[in-house]
């Protein structure tokens, strides 16, 4: 759904903030999820938004918001083919070229 960048001079001078940023994404989404599944007491202003979440999960499994390049990809390559073929990018950009090497390597978890 999103994707969150770090600036190259920043990942040089820290590179441990690229997985202790995933990690805390990672956190944030399981205590999402526990949230939407959890319904004796819904915290989101859906009416059986839990049951929906259920439905979804049985569905998609239990990570049904994954993260990372590697589980993407399908998702990446629909996404940059379209935008290529809109003429949103100049040229058709492959997945790899997103994301520096360095990083698809620390986020093969």
């Amino acid at each position: 759904m999103h994707v969150v960048a770090i600036r190259r001079d920043v990942l040089a001078a820290h590179p441990w903030v690229a997985m202790n940023l995933y990690r805390a994404f990672e956190e944030a989404k399981g205590r999402s999820l526990a949230r939407a599944l959890d319904w004796s007491a819904p915290r989101f202003p859906v009416p059986w938004v839990s049951e929906r979440a259920m439905r979804v999960r049985a569905l998609f499994g239990d990570d049904f918001w994954p993260y990372g390049v590697d589980t993407n990809r399908p998702t990446l390559e629909a996404f940059l083919g379209f935008a290529a073929e809109q003429g949103v990018t100049r040229r058709p950009v492959g997945v790899d070229e997103l994301f520096p090497a360095e990083v698809r390597r620390s986020f093969r978890v």
